[in-house]
Protein backbone atom coordinates (compact mmCIF):
# COMPACT_ATOMS: atom_id res chain seq x y z
CA UNK A 1 0.00 0.00 0.00
CA UNK A 2 1.27 3.67 -0.84
CA UNK A 3 2.63 5.37 2.05
CA UNK A 4 1.87 9.47 2.38
CA UNK A 5 3.67 11.95 4.54
CA UNK A 6 1.38 14.69 5.82
CA UNK A 7 2.33 17.79 6.89
CA UNK A 8 -0.28 18.41 9.74
CA UNK A 9 -1.44 16.24 12.25
CA UNK A 10 -4.39 13.75 11.83
CA UNK A 11 -6.92 14.60 14.87
CA UNK A 12 -10.34 13.86 13.70
CA UNK A 13 -11.62 10.55 11.59
CA UNK A 14 -11.19 12.27 8.42
CA UNK A 15 -8.14 13.23 6.18
CA UNK A 16 -8.31 16.39 3.69
CA UNK A 17 -6.00 16.40 0.11
CA UNK A 18 -6.20 19.40 -1.38
CA UNK A 19 -4.56 20.13 -5.30
CA UNK A 20 -2.02 22.52 -4.26
CA UNK A 21 -0.34 19.11 -1.97
CA UNK A 22 1.65 16.95 -4.02
CA UNK A 23 -0.06 14.08 -1.81
CA UNK A 24 -2.95 15.27 -3.89
CA UNK A 25 -1.35 15.43 -7.38
CA UNK A 26 0.07 12.07 -6.93
CA UNK A 27 -2.40 9.75 -5.00
CA UNK A 28 -5.27 11.12 -7.36
CA UNK A 29 -3.51 12.00 -10.54
CA UNK A 30 -0.43 9.34 -10.88
CA UNK A 31 -2.55 6.64 -9.12
CA UNK A 32 -5.96 7.55 -10.14
CA UNK A 33 -7.22 6.89 -6.83
CA UNK A 34 -11.17 6.53 -6.95
CA UNK A 35 -13.88 6.07 -3.52
CA UNK A 36 -13.03 3.20 -2.19
CA UNK A 37 -9.26 3.73 -2.90
CA UNK A 38 -6.68 3.44 -0.24
CA UNK A 39 -3.48 4.72 1.73
CA UNK A 40 -1.39 4.80 4.41
CA UNK A 41 -0.65 8.20 6.01
CA UNK A 42 1.66 9.39 8.38
CA UNK A 43 1.50 12.86 10.25
CA UNK A 44 3.51 14.95 11.82
CA UNK A 45 3.89 13.20 14.92
CA UNK A 46 4.90 10.02 13.06
CA UNK A 47 1.35 8.63 13.95
CA UNK A 48 0.38 6.03 10.92
CA UNK A 49 -3.53 5.13 9.49
CA UNK A 50 -4.97 3.67 6.76
CA UNK A 51 -7.36 5.96 4.70
CA UNK A 52 -10.08 5.32 2.49
CA UNK A 53 -11.42 7.86 -0.05
CA UNK A 54 -15.00 8.27 0.78
CA UNK A 55 -15.08 11.61 -2.11
CA UNK A 56 -13.10 13.15 -4.67
CA UNK A 57 -13.24 15.90 -7.23
CA UNK A 58 -10.84 17.85 -8.61
CA UNK A 59 -10.07 20.52 -5.66
CA UNK A 60 -9.94 17.56 -3.00
CA UNK A 61 -9.88 14.26 -1.90
CA UNK A 62 -11.90 13.32 1.14
CA UNK A 63 -10.90 10.28 3.26
CA UNK A 64 -12.17 8.46 6.10
CA UNK A 65 -9.77 7.00 8.46
CA UNK A 66 -10.32 3.50 8.28
CA UNK A 67 -7.59 1.87 10.59
CA UNK A 68 -4.64 3.36 13.07
CA UNK A 69 -0.99 1.00 12.74
CA UNK A 70 1.50 0.74 15.29
CA UNK A 71 4.27 1.29 13.85
CA UNK A 72 8.50 1.04 14.90
CA UNK A 73 10.92 0.87 11.36
CA UNK A 74 13.22 3.30 12.66
CA UNK A 75 16.77 2.70 13.33
CA UNK A 76 17.05 2.73 17.39
CA UNK A 77 19.81 5.08 16.77
CA UNK A 78 19.56 8.65 15.02
CA UNK A 79 22.25 8.25 12.61
CA UNK A 80 23.59 11.82 10.72
CA UNK A 81 25.85 10.15 7.73
CA UNK A 82 28.39 12.87 6.67
CA UNK A 83 29.63 12.47 3.17
CA UNK A 84 31.62 14.54 0.11
CA UNK A 85 29.31 15.67 -3.07
CA UNK A 86 29.59 13.09 -5.60
CA UNK A 87 29.70 13.01 -9.31
CA UNK A 88 27.01 12.11 -11.51
CA UNK A 89 24.12 10.35 -10.16
CA UNK A 90 26.05 8.73 -7.29
CA UNK A 91 24.62 11.11 -4.77
CA UNK A 92 21.02 10.52 -5.85
CA UNK A 93 21.71 6.90 -5.65
CA UNK A 94 23.63 7.17 -2.05
CA UNK A 95 20.21 9.55 -0.68
CA UNK A 96 17.27 6.82 -2.32
CA UNK A 97 19.31 3.84 -0.46
CA UNK A 98 20.89 5.94 2.59
CA UNK A 99 16.81 5.98 3.78
CA UNK A 100 15.85 2.55 2.80
CA UNK A 101 18.02 1.16 5.78
CA UNK A 102 17.39 3.89 8.34
CA UNK A 103 19.56 7.51 8.22
CA UNK A 104 18.05 10.04 9.76
CA UNK A 105 20.07 12.90 7.99
CA UNK A 106 22.59 13.22 5.73
CA UNK A 107 25.33 15.89 5.14
CA UNK A 108 26.87 16.55 2.17
CA UNK A 109 30.42 18.73 3.12
CA UNK A 110 33.36 19.83 0.24
CA UNK A 111 36.50 18.16 1.62
CA UNK A 112 39.85 18.40 0.91
CA UNK A 113 39.76 16.07 -1.82
CA UNK A 114 36.17 16.60 -3.23
CA UNK A 115 35.97 16.31 -6.81
CA UNK A 116 32.31 17.08 -7.53
CA UNK A 117 31.62 21.02 -7.55
CA UNK A 118 27.96 21.69 -6.74
CA UNK A 119 28.06 25.13 -5.73
CA UNK A 120 26.32 26.84 -8.37
CA UNK A 121 23.58 24.20 -8.30
CA UNK A 122 23.56 23.70 -4.69
CA UNK A 123 20.15 24.68 -4.13
CA UNK A 124 18.85 22.74 -6.77
CA UNK A 125 20.72 19.96 -5.46
CA UNK A 126 19.12 19.87 -2.19
CA UNK A 127 15.47 20.36 -3.24
CA UNK A 128 16.47 17.15 -6.00
CA UNK A 129 17.50 15.12 -3.11
CA UNK A 130 15.01 15.79 -0.53
CA UNK A 131 12.15 14.49 -3.12
CA UNK A 132 14.35 11.46 -3.49
CA UNK A 133 14.69 11.25 0.07
CA UNK A 134 10.93 11.48 0.62
CA UNK A 135 10.19 9.04 -2.22
CA UNK A 136 12.63 6.69 -0.56
CA UNK A 137 10.82 7.15 3.01
CA UNK A 138 7.23 6.78 1.32
CA UNK A 139 8.50 3.58 -1.01
CA UNK A 140 9.79 1.80 2.78
CA UNK A 141 7.69 2.86 4.96
CA UNK A 142 9.73 4.86 6.96
CA UNK A 143 8.02 7.01 9.97
CA UNK A 144 10.02 10.09 8.57
CA UNK A 145 12.14 11.46 5.87
CA UNK A 146 16.13 11.79 6.50
CA UNK A 147 16.67 15.67 6.36
CA UNK A 148 19.18 16.83 3.43
CA UNK A 149 21.77 18.88 4.13
CA UNK A 150 24.72 21.10 2.95
CA UNK A 151 27.78 22.40 4.84
CA UNK A 152 31.32 23.56 5.30
CA UNK A 153 33.73 21.58 7.00
CA UNK A 154 33.85 23.60 9.81
CA UNK A 155 30.01 23.12 10.25
CA UNK A 156 30.74 20.02 10.02
CA UNK A 157 32.84 19.63 12.80
CA UNK A 158 31.09 21.95 15.12
CA UNK A 159 27.84 19.27 14.48
CA UNK A 160 26.32 18.63 17.47
CA UNK A 161 26.52 14.59 18.27
CA UNK A 162 26.95 12.05 21.00
CA UNK A 163 28.98 9.62 19.57
CA UNK A 164 31.01 10.19 16.24
CA UNK A 165 33.35 7.77 14.13
CA UNK A 166 35.15 8.35 11.12
CA UNK A 167 35.25 5.41 8.35
CA UNK A 168 38.96 5.55 7.97
CA UNK A 169 40.67 3.17 5.26
CA UNK A 170 44.13 3.22 7.41
CA UNK A 171 42.08 1.17 10.24
CA UNK A 172 40.94 -1.38 8.31
CA UNK A 173 44.88 -1.82 6.69
CA UNK A 174 46.39 -2.00 10.11
CA UNK A 175 43.85 -5.02 11.26
CA UNK A 176 41.32 -2.73 13.40
CA UNK A 177 38.38 -4.33 13.54
CA UNK A 178 36.72 -3.55 17.09
CA UNK A 179 35.76 0.09 17.02
CA UNK A 180 32.59 0.16 15.01
CA UNK A 181 30.93 -3.09 16.64
CA UNK A 182 32.04 -2.16 19.81
CA UNK A 183 30.93 1.47 19.82
CA UNK A 184 27.40 0.67 18.27
CA UNK A 185 26.75 -2.33 20.28
CA UNK A 186 27.65 0.26 23.72
CA UNK A 187 25.40 3.48 23.08
CA UNK A 188 21.98 3.58 24.33
CA UNK A 189 18.90 3.92 22.34
CA UNK A 190 18.54 6.97 20.44
CA UNK A 191 21.61 8.43 20.64
CA UNK A 192 22.58 10.80 18.30
CA UNK A 193 25.64 9.23 16.01
CA UNK A 194 27.44 11.03 13.58
CA UNK A 195 29.42 8.97 11.02
CA UNK A 196 32.15 10.78 8.97
CA UNK A 197 33.18 9.45 5.41
CA UNK A 198 35.86 10.63 2.93
CA UNK A 199 35.59 11.36 -0.96
CA UNK A 200 36.61 9.19 -3.55
CA UNK A 201 40.59 10.04 -2.72
CA UNK A 202 39.95 9.59 1.12
CA UNK A 203 40.19 11.75 3.77
CA UNK A 204 43.61 13.69 4.34
CA UNK A 205 45.89 13.63 7.45
CA UNK A 206 44.68 16.51 8.31
CA UNK A 207 40.83 16.07 8.67
CA UNK A 208 41.82 12.98 10.38
CA UNK A 209 43.63 14.97 13.19
CA UNK A 210 40.61 17.85 13.30
CA UNK A 211 37.96 15.19 13.41
CA UNK A 212 40.54 13.29 16.23
CA UNK A 213 39.60 16.97 18.06
CA UNK A 214 36.33 16.88 18.04
CA UNK A 215 36.26 13.61 19.25
CA UNK A 216 34.90 11.13 16.20
CA UNK A 217 37.11 7.98 16.51
CA UNK A 218 38.56 6.43 13.64
CA UNK A 219 37.02 2.80 12.71
CA UNK A 220 37.22 0.51 9.90
CA UNK A 221 34.77 -1.15 7.73
CA UNK A 222 36.41 -4.40 7.54
CA UNK A 223 39.87 -5.35 5.16
CA UNK A 224 38.29 -4.00 2.10
CA UNK A 225 38.47 -0.56 0.76
CA UNK A 226 35.17 0.50 -0.18
CA UNK A 227 33.79 2.96 -2.61
CA UNK A 228 32.61 6.80 -1.74
CA UNK A 229 28.74 5.94 -1.96
CA UNK A 230 29.43 2.22 -0.73
CA UNK A 231 31.09 2.75 2.69
CA UNK A 232 28.16 4.87 4.23
CA UNK A 233 25.20 1.94 3.15
CA UNK A 234 27.64 -0.44 4.75
CA UNK A 235 28.03 0.99 8.19
CA UNK A 236 23.82 1.95 8.06
CA UNK A 237 23.58 -1.88 7.14
CA UNK A 238 25.90 -3.13 10.20
CA UNK A 239 24.09 -0.57 12.21
CA UNK A 240 20.72 -2.42 11.52
CA UNK A 241 22.40 -5.82 12.24
CA UNK A 242 23.33 -4.88 15.53
CA UNK A 243 20.87 -3.42 16.71
CA UNK A 244 17.89 -4.53 15.17
CA UNK A 245 18.65 -8.16 14.23
CA UNK A 246 21.12 -9.42 17.05
CA UNK A 247 18.27 -8.18 20.45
Amino acid sequence: MQRYFLENLINSDHITLTKDQDVFKHFGKVLRARVGSQAEFVSVDLKVVIGEVIAIDEAKITLAVKSRLDSDVELPLNVTIIVSPLKNDRSDWLVQKATELGVNRIVFAEMTRTVADWKKQEAKKAVRLQKIAQAAAEQSHRLLVPQIQFLTWQNVLDLPKQMGLVAWEESARTGEVATLVKSINEVPIDTDVNLVFGPEGGLTILEIEALARHEYYPAGLGPRILRAETAPLYALSAISVLRELNE
